[in-house]
């Protein structure tokens, strides 16, 4: 072995199989991430000298903070409308009844697009014919 070799990261452990998070848990998680980055963001402009304006990045942080907070109160709004839901995933067979009633309501969406546009299309003939 050389040097070299001592240099070189580590293989990872070997892996264990990673138990599925809830998405009660996710959300817990993301609320705490976006609490420290306020805090963080606060305490920064704490140090800004008084009259001093926040950097274009500081703005940017915080409008994106800001929508983060938003997405999560509606996260939590909707968990909290299916809490007697036993799980937060779809049952196979449900998932699958799901994917056909969305393609039925696609197609029927496409067919009524083809059917304006084919109309508006023959209106149009018609018109330049009469004129």
């Amino acid at each position: 072995m050389t040097d070299d070799d001592d240099d070189a990261p580590a293989l990872p452990a070997a892996k264990g199989r990673r138990l599925p998070v809830g998405r009660k848990a996710v959300v817990t998680r993301l609320w705490r991430a976006a609490k420290r980055q306020l805090e963080a963001h606060e305490a920064r402009l704490e140090e800004l000298p008084k009259g001093a304006a926040a950097a274009e990045s500081d703005a940017k942080a915080l409008a994106v903070l800001a929508r983060t907070v938003r997405e999560l109160v509606a996260l939590d709004g909707a968990a909290a409308s299916q809490e007697g839901k036993p799980t937060d995933e779809l049952s196979p067979a449900a998932g699958l009844r799901h994917v056909a009633e969305l393609r039925k309501e696609l197609a029927r969406r496409l067919e009524v697009l083809a059917a304006e546009q084919a109309d508006s299309a023959s209106q149009a003939t018609a018109a330049e014919g009469d004129a």
